[in-house]
């Protein structure tokens, strides 16, 4: 795992925090499987990132490669996630239809603001709706 103030990264992921607009964009490597390790480290940079705010934020993920996320991926996020019911937007662009079942399945079953879309523009067109200037 590297990290710098805005950006961390493992050998499945970089995802980098836009301060400004409170936007992490996350690139995942080609073929991607995300286990734990990957959510420990996504969630400790976005507590670190968000501090004690409770503002709005996004995740904009490019899922294009990824095939695979495992309970304990699923569960650490799911978990972070539901804290931050009220503030967080996700996107995911770019998204094969085994990601795309699990994304519709964890929209439903967490109640959170998850969408997914087959181009970044209609993500970020998305989240600008909502009140992230992605």
């Amino acid at each position: 795992m590297t990290s710098s103030a805005t950006e961390v990264s493992t050998d499945a992921m970089v995802v980098t925090w836009h301060q400004a607009v409170r936007l992490a964009s996350i690139r995942y490597t080609p073929g991607a499987s995300l286990a734990g390790a990957e959510a420990t480290v996504l969630i400790d940079a976005l507590r670190g990132w968000l501090g004690a705010t409770r503002e709005p934020f996004a995740i904009l993920a490019d899922a294009k490669g990824v095939r695979n996320a495992d309970a304990a991926y699923r569960a650490t996020t799911t978990k972070f996630y539901k804290e931050y019911r009220d503030e967080l937007y996700i996107a995911l662009f770019n998204i094969g239809p085994l990601i795309r079942v699990m994304a519709e399945m964890f929209r439903v079953g967490s109640g959170l603001q998850v969408k997914a879309f087959g181009n970044e523009e209609d993500a970020r067109a998305w989240l600008r709706g909502k009140g992230i200037a992605a």
